[in-house]
C-alpha cells in the first residue's frame, strides 16, 4: 500500500553529468511516509577531485568546501541505512540519480540498490500532462512549494518531496493503492507472497 511505503527522496549535487567517470559532492535523502516528511538527511561530500568550475556556478560548492567533508565511502551505509531496503527511491530525474548512486557503488565493489525507484518528473507528466514545464523550478512555481536555493541537494530534496506527496494524493485520489502501479515506477520487485497472519507490504 502506498500509505505504508516509505518514499526516499534522493537528490546529488556532482562534478558532472557522467556516472562512470564524475563524482557526488552533496547527497540528501528526505523521507516521506504516509503524505508527510518525517525525516532527513544531507552531508556534502569530498570526491578528492577539483570541483569544476561549472558545478561551482550552478551549486555554489567549492573545492576548499569539501576539503573536511566525508568520502562516499564513509557516508553510504549512513545513507544506505536510512533508506532501507523496503522503500522506494526517489528523485527528479531519478534515472540520473539513480545511476550515479549505483556507479558509486560499483566502485566500491558493492552490489546495485535493489529498491524500487520512481521520478517526479515523470510522474509530474502523468498526473499533470498539460503543463508546459516540468523542471523542479517551473514545477515549484506552479504548486507553491518552497525552494529557497535551488541546486543544493537538501533544498531540492525537500521540494521534490512536497511535489511527490501533492502528486501521491491526486494519484489516491483517483484510487491507486500499490507503489508498484506508480506510473513510471522502476526495478519492482516481484510481490511478496503474504503467509497465513501476514499482511504483504506489496
Amino acid at each position: 500500500m502506498i500509505s505504508r511505503m516509505p518514499f526516499i527522496v534522493v537528490d546529488l549535487e556532482t562534478t558532472g553529468l557522467e556516472p562512470n567517470l564524475d563524482a557526488i559532492v552533496e547527497i540528501a535523502a528526505v523521507k516521506v511516509l504516509n503524505g508527510e516528511i518525517i525525516d532527513e538527511k544531507t552531508t556534502l561530500v569530498n570526491p578528492h577531485i577539483f570541483v569544476p568550475q561549472t558545478t561551482t556556478d550552478i551549486t555554489g560548492i567549492t573545492t576548499d568546501m569539501l576539503k573536511d567533508a566525508p568520502t562516499f565511502e564513509e557516508v553510504v551505509d549512513d545513507f544506505l541505512g536510512f533508506m532501507g531496503t523496503d522503500s522506494v527511491f526517489t528523485a527528479h530525474n531519478a534515472d540520473f540519480d539513480f545511476a550515479f548512486f549505483n556507479a558509486h557503488l560499483r566502485r566500491m565493489g558493492r552490489s546495485e540498490l535493489a529498491n524500487p525507484y520512481a521520478c517526479t518528473f515523470k510522474l509530474a507528466k502523468a498526473v499533470h500532462p498539460n503543463l508546459a514545464r516540468y523542471g523542479l523550478g517551473a514545477l515549484t512555481e506552479v504548486f507553491a512549494v518552497d525552494l529557497p536555493q535551488a541546486h543544493r541537494a537538501i533544498h531540492d530534496a525537500r521540494a521534490t518531496a512536497q511535489l511527490l506527496i501533492k502528486f501521491l494524493k491526486v494519484l489516491q485520489d483517483g484510487g491507486l493503492k500499490h507503489y508498484k502501479d506508480i506510473p513510471g515506477v522502476l526495478n519492482v520487485r516481484k510481490e511478496s507472497v503474504a503467509t497465513e497472519g501476514q499482511i504483504s507490504l506489496f
